[in-house]
């Protein structure tokens, strides 16, 4: 059997539809398993949708729809509609997005984890035909829509773990991804006896020979990230103290030392990348997404670099 690869992507960069088409057909040829998008300045499951009419086989989905931005009814029946549309194909991914982005658009957000279990099980039920007739019956989605949810910390871990189908962390390492199996087993005990949870991880992902030059071609893309509350805390809890100090301060992209992008990404050539992912798999990953940097031709390098 072929090894499951996913592609993630941030189209709200100044894609268009065709560029986000021609990179889900890219992927889809490649071989790659899923293609997901993140939720930055687009409609994360429209442009899901839009991968998912482009594409025969592969799995779509947002990477993560953010929460505060739609009714968990209006969550459900969109996502309803892209599993019809694609025979199935679609995976949502919730997530909370974070607190300067939800700023930005005036939205408040005073207890992120409480939301996310709230919202995930109303949108959960909704997909289940379940909940009050409005002009009509509601009626169940016509094919299973899996719901995946972010998770940085343990506690967002045994959450997925309980009520979700699958978890989508980012920014992890090897290390980290080990210890997490005690969180998800800690959350499975209480999930009513649902199956395997699924893990898919993204990894930031910068292919080429000069490895200097990947790591900061790395920060460049990454280091707006630093400046969220969020990546601060998952550093200092992934024992990376001295660059969290560093991100609090405000330094961007230079808070990301050499030995935390070799922890979390993937960087150098393909063979060595693939070394990585191998430690990955061994680790208990079961989808990994590659992200590549911003841009189009970008993301169909990686995708050519790791054709399966």
């Amino acid at each position: 059997m072929a090894e499951r690869l996913a592609l993630g992507t941030i189209p709200g960069t100044g894609w268009r539809a065709g560029d986000i088409q021609d990179v889900a057909r890219a992927a889809e040829d490649a071989g790659f398993e899923a293609i997901f998008c993140a939720e930055v300045n687009n409609d994360a499951i429209a442009t899901a949708q839009l991968m998912g009419l482009a594409t025969h086989t592969l799995k779509v989905g947002p990477w993560v729809a953010n929460i505060y931005l739609r009714l968990p009814y209006i969550c459900a029946k969109a996502a309803m509609l892209a599993a019809d549309a694609t025979g199935g194909r679609m995976i949502l991914g919730l997530g909370v997005s974070h607190q300067p982005v939800n700023r930005a658009l005036g939205i408040d957000m005073p207890n992120p984890t409480e939301a996310l279990r709230s919202y995930a099980v109303e949108v959960a039920n909704w997909i289940r035909g379940e909940g009050p007739a409005t002009h009509l019956p509601q009626q169940p989605s016509s094919h299973p829509v899996p719901i995946y949810l972010a998770a940085l910390t343990s506690q967002n871990v045994e959450l997925a773990a309980e009520i979700a189908d699958g978890i989508m962390p980012l920014w992890w390492s090897v290390e980290r991804l080990s210890q997490s199996k005690r969180w998800i087993e800690r959350g499975r005990t209480r999930s009513g006896g649902r199956g395997k949870l699924q893990m898919a991880l993204g990894l930031p992902t910068f292919v080429g020979n000069d490895i200097d030059a990947l790591r900061e071609m790395a920060r460049a893309n990454l280091g707006f990230f630093t400046a969220l509350p969020f990546f601060q805390r998952l550093l200092r809890a992934s024992g990376f103290g001295e660059e969290a100090d560093r991100a609090e301060r405000g330094v961007g992209g230079d808070a990301l030392s050499d030995r935390v992008l070799d922890a979390i990404c993937l960087i150098g050539p393909v063979g060595r990348c693939r070394d990585r992912l191998a430690l990955y798999r061994e680790a208990g990953l079961d989808l990994p997404i590659l992200w590549p940097a911003l841009g189009v031709e970008s993301a169909k390098e990686v995708i050519a670099a790791f054709a399966i």
